[in-house]
């Protein structure tokens, strides 16, 4: 018998980006990376987007979660990458889940690690690594335009060199009702 101990579900599903109006503030190079974002500025979207995006995300939610819970929007901004662009390892601090929107994309070039990879790595050679699936140490999703991908916060991940790529991403946190 073959059990799958600890997995960390990661949802993918269509999105219309039509339907989230976000009004960026300004952007400025971010990050190590110096991506050109609208992270530090206060963004505005209207209820209706706000009302669409969660609910999207609550449907894909419901999946793993059986009582009713609430869903707040923490923040959302824009990267837009340039040529060479690329975003280092990074996690989401202080929120539940995050969200990446492809917005404008001919490929995702998103990277999520294993929570467990150092771990991982410390007990098992690549050797041993590259010639078993007994530990995924990474994934990318084969993701395109008008796709959402909904993680936990605490998961590791980074964005490759692209070019002329525009993502939406963001941050929610759950309350679930007793």
């Amino acid at each position: 018998m073959k059990i799958n101990l600890f997995e960390t579900s990661v949802y993918i599903d269509n999105i219309d980006t039509d339907n989230i109006n976000l009004e960026n503030k300004g952007f400025e190079k971010t990050w190590l990376s110096e991506t050109n974002s609208s992270y530090n500025f206060k963004n505005n979207i209207d209820n209706t987007s706000i009302k669409y995006l969660l609910s999207k995300i609550a449907n894909l939610l419901k999946q793993n979660i059986s009582k009713p819970f609430n869903l707040n929007l923490i923040n959302i901004w824009e990267n837009n990458y340039a040529e060479s662009g690329y975003q280092e390892k990074h996690i989401h601090a202080q929120s539940h889940f995050s969200f990446i929107i492809y917005k404008d994309v001919k490929e995702s070039n998103t990277v999520f690690f294993n929570p467990n990879d150092k771990l991982i790595s410390a007990f098992y050679n690549d050797s041993i690594l590259n010639k078993s699936n007994f530990f995924v140490q990474k994934f990318e999703p084969k993701c395109r335009k008008d796709q959402i991908i909904l993680f936990p916060s605490f998961i590791e991940h980074m964005v490759k060199n692209n070019k002329n790529n525009a993502t939406i991403s963001g941050n929610v946190n759950i309350e679930i009702m007793e």
